[in-house]
């Protein structure tokens, strides 16, 4: 299992059990700690610069490291 996978279940799971207790003591607001995970959104891509490995953001053209052109 994907440890985000793993992290959105625990997540999920904690805010059913806050939500059970604050229904069980009848408070008014229990509906609010319902947290619902995105399990299905994409993952981000990790580009790395073919020169000198480091990462970079998604949206540049050069490494900001050593200069080097990305590859599309």
């Amino acid at each position: 299992m994907e440890k985000r996978t793993a992290v959105s279940l625990a997540l999920f799971a904690g805010s059913l059990a806050v939500t059970a207790v604050c229904f069980a003591f009848g408070l008014p607001f229990f509906f609010l700690f319902l947290f619902l995970p995105l399990f299905f959104l994409p993952k981000r891509e990790i580009r790395r610069c073919p020169v000198c490995g480091c990462r970079v953001a998604g949206g540049d053209n050069y490494c900001s490291v050593c200069g080097a052109k990305l590859e599309e």
